[in-house]
């Protein structure tokens, strides 16, 4: 059983790399996708990629070779944290920008994304240092139990209340500009048809742009896997008996999380997905040039 759970976690480190390596490559080499959620979206996915190497293939090769366990660690918790920061401000960046939209446009300036985007890095670097300065400097059991409820447990609740808080309030200011759009839409036909206009309401009703249910999948996702994952953390540091196979669900958990968020862009965001779309369509139609070239 536990040769097929490191075999699935392998997968998905591999798809995790993957996928996350082709939205950095996407969002970097097009112009169309420089916009500053993208921005967002691009940092996320070079943490997701750390995650997709942290996890598994980090941990292979530290039990094949010698390595220092500590720093291991540390590395590994560094790329977690900092898929969790980036994933906080890329909620923090659509939070501003579908409840305070006239907020959005005037202080988001070109700079202030990469500020935001340093400091998601800058905390998750700082709770990685501390983790390991801790783990290097002490070897009492009291102490690594502290270090795991405050630097891990601690951490991530925190986060979690906060991605919570932000998507529930996202979803209510979601759906009130959804009714308010489909009440507008109502009274443009009643309108056309009192006055017999023959422009159809779908020209010039406001577009939705959905802005809401891309960041939605992405934290509802996480909360889901991270709620196990703090169980199985809190529960270590109280000493209770976790089998081998759960660490390995637990591990699983966390590169599946970094391993969903490329198909939720490819699915819920709609410049990422018309990206995505093009170079499938790219790929297809040189591989069946080359066919019929090698057909002739």
């Amino acid at each position: 059983m536990e040769n097929s759970l490191n075999s699935i976690g392998w997968l998905l480190s591999i798809v995790a790399a993957a996928g996350n390596g082709l939205v950095v490559l996407l969002v970097a080499k097009n112009r169309r996708l420089h916009s500053p959620a993208n921005w967002f979206v691009l940092s996320l996915a070079v943490a997701d990629f750390g995650v997709g190497i942290a996890v598994y293939p980090s941990s292979y090769f530290c039990n094949s070779m010698t390595c220092n366990s500590r720093v291991h660690m540390a590395f590994f918790w560094f790329f977690l944290h900092s898929s969790v920061t980036n994933l906080c401000s890329l909620t923090w960046d659509r939070y501003i920008a579908i409840v305070h939209p006239f907020k959005y446009n005037t202080s988001m300036t070109e700079r202030r994304p990469t500020l935001v985007i340093l400091i998601a890095w800058l905390i998750s670097f700082i709770n990685s240092l501390s983790l390991f300065v801790g783990m290097y400097f002490t070897n009492s059991e009291t102490a690594l139990k502290v270090l795991r409820l405050t630097g891990v447990t601690g951490f991530e609740v925190i986060t979690c209340a906060l991605l919570f808080y932000a998507v529930v309030r996202i979803l209510v200011v979601a759906r009130a500009q959804s009714h308010q759009v489909s009440a507008m839409e109502q009274q443009i036909q009643s309108n056309n048809a009192c006055n017999a206009d023959p422009e159809p309401a779908s020209s010039r009703r406001p577009k939705n742009h959905s802005k809401a249910r891309f960041i939605i999948a992405l934290v509802v996702f996480f909360l889901g896997c991270y709620t196990v994952v703090n169980s199985f953390v809190i529960c270590l540091a109280f000493s209770c008996k976790v089998s081998g196979k759960a660490m390995h669900i637990l591990h699983l958990l966390l590169v599946l999380n970094s391993a969903v968020n490329p198909l939720v862009y490819a699915f819920f965001k709609k410049d990422i997905k018309m990206e995505m779309k093009k170079l499938v369509c790219r790929e297809t139609s040189s591989q069946a040039a080359t066919v019929r070239s090698l057909d002739q």
